[in-house]
C-alpha cells in the first residue's frame, strides 16, 4: 500500500484536491519523468511517493515542496520549523540610488497627444 497524506488520500487524489481538477495520470509520470509502466508499479509500492518524486511534482504543479512531505509524513512541521530557523539569513542591499520622476498622466482627452513613433492611420 503507497503513503497517503493525513486523510488517507494518494498522491494522484492529492493532487486533484489541491489543484481543483480531475488530473490525467500522463501529467504525473510526465513530471516524475518515468515511463507509464514504471508509474503504475511505483503506485503501488510502499514507499510511494518518496521524497524526490514529491520535489518532482511539486517543481511540476508549482506546489510547496515542504507542504507535500509534511502531507505524506516525510517530515513534521517541527523540522521545517526547526530547519528554517537554523538557516542564516542574509540581507542584501542595493548600493546605487535610482532615480524615479514621476510622470503625469494627462487625464483629459484634449491632453493626449499620437506616439512619434507610432505609423500612421
Amino acid at each position: 500500500m503507497p503513503r497517503t497524506d493525513e486523510n488517507g488520500r494518494q498522491l494522484k487524489a492529492l493532487l486533484d484536491y489541491l489543484l481543483d481538477g480531475d488530473l490525467e495520470a500522463k501529467e504525473i509520470y510526465d513530471s516524475l519523468g518515468t515511463s507509464s509502466s514504471t508509474y503504475y508499479r511505483r503506485i503501488k509500492e510502499q514507499d510511494y511517493p518518496n521524497a524526490e518524486e514529491l520535489r518532482r511534482v511539486a517543481d511540476r504543479f508549482d506546489l510547496s515542496y515542504p507542504d507535500l512531505q509534511i502531507r505524506f509524513g516525510l517530515m513534521s512541521r517541527q523540522e521545517v520549523w526547526s530547519y528554517i530557523e537554523s538557516a542564516p539569513v542574509t540581507v542584501a542591499t542595493i548600493n546605487e540610488t535610482v532615480n524615479k520622476t514621476a510622470t503625469r498622466r494627462p487625464t483629459k482627452l484634449s491632453e493626449l497627444s499620437p506616439r512619434q513613433d507610432a505609423p500612421p492611420l
